[in-house]
């Protein structure tokens, strides 16, 4: 069989459900490049091994992490971007001839999907839900975007404590805790995966109040927008934008690839694709 010219990964645990071959298989079709892109499942505490592995073969050019493996990749790799620095988590991993950089394209892959469904981030007052490595690659590109200010909530108050602290160090202040009801906000931003037990964050609906637009990072089912649990409770409430998480996951992936080849896939095609095929 003949090996193919490039490959490249995405590792994760779980992985079955990923679209990434798919995105990936589209974006190198649109440039005639002669990609394999696989799944891996990675044990829970095998990330390197499974590393190591993957980038023994002299073809591979880099890789996606997913969860739960993005600090793990962090601490794998050896040298990190700005991004990923300011992120505090990897996603992606590209192979240099001096080895192996550690990037995170998650934030950008976010902000592209808001601003592709134009919604203002200049100026804007975010919510941001959740302190995980979602949140945390979000972070650094929301304020490039140009918000006014971010506020962060997390189940765990040390958790939050902890990723604010570390994103101030880099923005000058520009995140704080979420503490009172009373706040507005212009966009609501869900980084958990709540949405995929089919529950809620534990806040008040409060949030809601100035009629932000609302961003849920999870998706299920790919035709419609607005069909997790976070998103429809946004919608009951008077939200006329909500957004899910497949554009995000088309956003980032295209960044990810123009990191390995430095070419920009169309990534509007790719997510037409998806959303036709269901």
């Amino acid at each position: 069989m003949k090996q193919p010219s490039y490959l490249a990964c995405v590792f994760g645990n779980p992985i079955a459900q990923s679209k990434s071959p798919i995105i990936h298989g589209l974006f190198a079709k649109q440039f005639n490049i002669d990609l394999e892109y696989q799944k891996i499942l990675a044990g829970a505490d095998d990330f390197d091994a499974a590393a190591d592995t993957f980038f023994s073969n002299a073809a591979t050019i880099g890789a996606n992490v997913t969860m739960p493996f993005k600090h793990d990749a962090l601490a794998w790799v050896d040298d990190l971007s700005v991004q990923a620095k300011r992120a505090g988590a990897v996603n992606t991993i590209i192979r240099t001839p001096t080895g192996f950089i550690g990037d995170n394209s998650d934030g950008v892959g976010l902000v592209n999907d808001l601003v592709s469904h134009n919604v203002v981030l200049q100026g804007a007052h975010v919510l941001l839900i959740g302190a995980g490595g979602a949140a945390k690659g979000a972070l650094p590109a929301l304020i490039d975007a140009g918000i006014a200010h971010v506020y962060l909530y997390n189940r765990s108050a040390v958790k939050a404590k902890q990723l604010a602290d570390h994103v101030n160090a880099y923005s000058e202040a520009m995140v704080s805790i979420y503490e009172t009801s009373n706040q507005t906000f212009d966009v609501v931003i869900n980084a958990t995966s709540l949405s995929l037990d089919n529950a809620l964050p534990d806040l008040p609906d409060t949030i809601f109040s100035n009629k932000p637009a609302v961003y849920d990072m999870v998706y299920q089912g790919q035709q419609e927008m607005h069909n997790t649990a976070f998103l429809k409770h946004a919608k009951q409430l008077g939200c006329d934008i909500v957004i899910d998480g497949l554009g995000m996951l088309v956003e980032q992936a295209a960044y990810s690839f123009y990191l390995w080849f430095d070419k920009r896939p169309n990534s509007q095609e790719v997510l037409h694709y998806l959303r036709e095929s269901g």
